[in-house]
């Protein structure tokens, strides 16, 4: 429906966009009109219109003397829009556990087509985290109905804490069965760094020894925060940043460097063009023969060029990485590059003599998932907190995912249902383990600052960036 003229600026209002007068909001409802678009649309269009112009060269408050050119960018925006719709092949739509239930109060689905659905359904977190759809889904859902059926909680496919320990017993190998109880020289030392070191004295005593602070870089983001909720021209400026800090960072770091060249200027003598790494498809994957190099919006005009590799002995790339490519452009549309500066080492850090910290800092650092790909026994993290309470260090970092949504049993490809929900395996499986392992150092005076992380692949969590916090509060 065509919006009115207050539900317009409203809508740029929303977006962080006032309207300079009635006037633009007048205009901008008869572009409204004309395309059949609605004021929420009309209001991130500009959004996307204001960022693709370089900083500087015009307000972000919508003016008439830009009502013209914003009229052609969002008519182009409509014709890509209903030229994609038309190729884009229609996907069949599956039913979660919400949607379902407000179609079976509308009368849109009737009670098989519900029950079909739902056996698709493995119960997780909130109750409705998608599952494969196999055998050992629909068995899930059916054990998960029963329960409810005879009086087990709303939520949780189990009703109790005891039973979910139980639950989870159900994948833990008989002792001195598994894999990793079975593997070949455990412990033993594979790599190591500067071997001339001292290594630190196992066992030291704790009590002596400060417990070392953490802090976070930068504003904590809280539990309840609205994440991915940034503005296109917000993204855009902070690249704009991150371009310009590195190239001065780099030129810092190497003097003599001057790599404020554009990405597309051509030139048979060597250039230093810094620029973000990108492939050539928008869904495609990045190797040798479809990486780009997308330059500033102050230097390149945030245009793309090719980013040849060849000359260069080794290298490791990834999208979205910032670098600085030194090497010669003869045609303007590629970058042969002979060396690529991916990273500026920031200054080591040292501590003063009279500082409680100073001296050497122990630190243990693990990545998950911490328990084998054929059960959920958690024997790894088990054996990982054994070494710290031998070792005590100073800190332990624990690095995602902890409940991997790529785990079979987890997927529900085992050939046991899981029955527990995933908040309760993380529950039973890591949470415990670190609360009793803390609980029996702080008895000895060992006061370890424990940090998790968590991963994308977490099923526990949410798969975005910037990450909110593991646990509420930081508790662990």
């Amino acid at each position: 429906m065509p919006a009115d003229v207050v539900e317009v600026a409203r809508a740029f209002e929303t977006q962080g966009f006032p309207l300079e007068s009635d006037d633009v909001a007048s205009q901008c409802l008869a572009i409204c009109r004309q395309f059949g678009a609605s004021a929420d649309d009309l209001a991130l269009s500009w959004d996307q219109f204001y960022s693709s112009n370089p900083p500087g060269k015009m307000s972000a408050t919508p003016s008439a003397g830009a009502m013209e050119a914003f009229r052609s960018h969002f008519e182009r925006h409509v014709a890509s829009s209903r030229k994609s719709d038309v190729a884009r092949t229609p996907r069949a739509f599956y039913y979660d556990k919400p949607n379902l239930l407000e179609s079976l109060e509308d009368g849109t689905v009737d009670a098989d087509m519900a029950d079909a659905s739902l056996a698709a359904i493995t119960p997780g977190r909130g109750g409705n985290t998608p599952g494969a759809k196999t055998a050992a889904a629909r068995a899930a859902h059916a054990r998960y109905n029963n329960t409810r059926e005879s009086g087990g909680g709303v939520g949780s496919p189990l009703g109790g804490g005891d039973d979910s320990s139980s639950s989870l017993g159900v994948f833990a190998p008989a002792p001195g069965s598994s894999a990793f109880s079975k593997r070949l020289a455990p412990g033993a030392v594979k790599t190591e760094l500067n071997p001339h070191l001292a290594a630190p004295r196992a066992g030291r005593d704790a009590a002596v020894a400060s417990p070392p602070a953490v802090t976070l870089v930068g504003a904590p983001l809280s539990r309840d925060a609205r994440y991915m909720r940034d503005r296109v021209s917000d993204k855009a400026e902070y690249l704009e940043r991150r371009l310009a800090r590195f190239r001065a960072d780099v030129e810092a770091a190497h003097p003599g460097l001057d790599c404020g060249g554009a990405v597309y200027a051509a030139s048979q003598d060597d250039v230093c063009v810094v620029g973000r790494v990108v492939c050539d498809a928008d869904n495609g994957r990045l190797n040798e023969a479809s990486v780009q190099l997308e330059g500033s919006v102050a230097t390149s005009g945030g245009l793309r060029v090719r980013l040849d590799l060849r000359a260069l002995p080794r290298y490791s790339l990834f999208p979205g990485q910032i670098v600085c490519a030194q090497g010669s452009n003869p045609s303007g549309h590629c970058v042969v590059a002979k060396r690529i500066i991916s990273a500026v080492a920031p200054p080591m850090l040292a501590s003063r003599a009279s500082a409680p910290a100073f001296g050497a800092l122990s630190m243990v650092v693990a990545s998950g998932p911490f328990t084998c790909a054929d059960d959920l026994a958690y024997e790894p993290l088990d054996a990982l907190l054994r070494y710290a309470s031998e070792t005590k260090p100073d800190a332990i970092v624990l690095l995602g995912p902890f409940v991997d949504c790529e785990h079979k049993i987890v997927r529900g490809d085992g050939e046991e249902a899981l029955s527990a929900s995933f908040d309760e395996v993380f529950a039973r499986g890591v949470r415990d383990r670190l609360e009793a392992f803390l609980e029996s150092g702080a008895a000895s005076g060992y006061r370890p600052a424990v940090i998790a992380s968590p991963s994308v692949r977490d099923a526990t969590h949410d798969a975005v960036f910037p990450q909110p916090p593991l646990l509420p509060g930081g508790a662990v």
